[in-house]
């Protein structure tokens, strides 16, 4: 739980910053300021949360799960100001400040007014109103069948979170009812990033759409000045494009008996490619991915995969990671007519046995200290092509020496060849030598001023001693335990 609200609060802070500056501060439409609020109150809900503490708890608290209910009251407020234009901030305050008095005063000889039952009734009540606003919306402008579903699916759950706290009082027994739910925290992070990726589509294309209008019917000055407005916009795509590359990784995670490198050169404004490394308690995990298209819309969905990678990285094995990241995408990947072809692997340090997905991406190989390559082929279709699959894992290892190569196929198209296009892409990348470094030099320098027609990305790991197998722990009841 710690892990998630931060990620939650995180996200939160880094997608308030650019739906505030390049869609309220461009547009000054009224739904973008509550989505702005929304994204702030997400913020603030997840942080007290980080506070729960002896002596913090008592109020950090109450003030989380006032935030929580506000948050969604300030979504339902969001979707009817884009329906009708305006709306009104009373769902806010009364169902925040009710959530806030039940929380601050709960106690248990009077389960029914305690915070975990108002606040989970508060919740079901939001969440069916905004339920009925994505439908109305939904019949208007359309695009929004996920947010209807997910609304009507959560005010669903909380409704029945609610009945437990009913029918258990303060017993706990089969609900155990609690605001800060693993499960409906982590889809409440996934779902706030597809939505404001949706707002901040919607209100790209209302404002593409009346500068156009403003165009067609102005002179030559109201034409110059949305000239020099359509120049501050590309200005902040660009800095959206400097901040996505800024979230890539760029310090090398400490893995004792290990080298790891990396690099994306995006071919414009926005890179559809992504790559990730993550210490876990088992290792490292090493990502690659490469979204269908170019630009914004495809570095958005890149933003996504790539956060909900790290939210589930604790999963046990990379085919429930990947499994369950699928489940979850796979809809907002149908809506827009995309996929995602990833390569996804679990390094254990002390063997070197790399747990791999390929998720069609068909771009890695192992090239061992002897020269020779052992190509990786997972048998596995891209995230988004079918609503389900059977995820097959395939396993390889690195002994000292060895080198794991994963590149996008944006390096492919530097070449004109055809038939032997990987084999040349191999030998580039190892052309300056075979520490990761040394690779991602190679690439960089092969890129270096041309002009890419796709985004080019490479992730190595070398493994260059061996790595002492951690001694396990031993606590005194686990010996009487061992001796019995």
């Amino acid at each position: 739980m710690t892990t998630l609200h931060w990620m939650c609060s995180l996200a939160a802070l880094c997608l308030l910053i650019p739906i505030y500056l390049t869609s309220y501060r461009r547009t000054r439409y009224p739904y973008t300021l509550w989505w702005s609020g929304t994204l702030l109150l997400t913020f603030l809900a997840h942080s007290f949360f980080l506070l729960d503490g002896p002596v913090t708890g008592m109020w950090a608290v109450p003030l989380a799960n006032a935030f929580v209910v506000m948050t969604l009251a300030a979504a339902r407020c969001s979707v009817r100001a884009l329906r009708t234009g305006h709306s009104r901030k009373r769902l806010v305050v009364v169902t925040g400040a009710l959530t806030l008095i039940a929380s601050a005063t709960h106690t248990p000889d009077h389960p029914l007014w305690s915070g975990e039952a108002v606040g989970l009734a508060a919740l079901t009540v939001v969440l069916a109103l905004t339920a009925v606003e994505l439908w109305q919306l939904e019949l208007r402008l359309g695009g929004t069948k996920l947010f209807v579903l997910a609304s009507v699916g959560f005010s669903l759950f909380f409704a029945a979170r609610f009945a437990g706290v009913l029918v258990d009082a303060t017993d706990g027994g089969t609900f155990t009812p609690r605001l800060d739910d693993p499960v409906s925290t982590f889809l409440e992070f996934v779902l706030l990033i597809l939505a404001t990726t949706h707002m901040f589509t919607v209100s790209h294309d209302q404002h593409a759409e009346v500068a156009q209008r403003k165009l067609l019917r102005s002179d030559a000055t109201e034409a110059e000045a949305i000239q020099r407005k359509a120049e501050r916009t590309r200005a902040q795509l660009d800095e959206a494009a400097r901040v996505q590359t800024r979230l890539m990784p760029h310090k090398a995670p400490d893995l004792p008996g290990y080298e790891v490198a990396g690099a994306c050169i995006p071919s414009g404004q926005g890179s559809g490619d992504f790559f990730d490394w993550q210490r876990t308690g088992c290792g490292l995990t090493v990502t690659i991915g490469d979204v269908m298209g170019k630009g914004m819309g495809a570095a958005m969905i890149a933003a996504t995969m790539r956060a909900a990678l790290r939210a589930g990285v604790a999963q046990s094995s990379t085919t429930s990671l990947i499994r369950s990241i699928d489940t979850v995408i796979e809809p907002d990947l149908a809506v827009n007519d995309s996929f995602v072809t990833l390569f996804h692997a679990q390094l254990s340090p002390e063997d070197g046995r790399l747990d791999i997905i390929d998720a069609g991406h068909g771009l890695g190989l192992v090239v061992r200290a002897d020269g020779t390559r052992t190509r990786i082929l997972g048998g596995n279709l891209p995230l988004g092509v079918l609503p389900e699959q059977d995820w097959m894992s395939r396993e390889q290892h690195l002994d000292v020496g060895d080198v794991l190569l994963v590149f996008s196929d944006g390096l492919l198209d530097l070449f004109d060849g055809r038939d032997d296009q990987f084999e040349r892409a191999v030998h580039a990348a190892l052309t300056e030598g075979r520490s990761p470094n040394d690779i991602v030099k190679a690439v960089r320098r092969l890129a270096r001023g041309r002009q890419l027609t796709d985004d080019v990305t490479v992730v190595a790991v070398r493994r260059t001693a061996p790595v002492p197998a951690r001694r396990a722990t031993t606590t005194p009841d686990a010996e009487l335990t061992a001796a019995s």
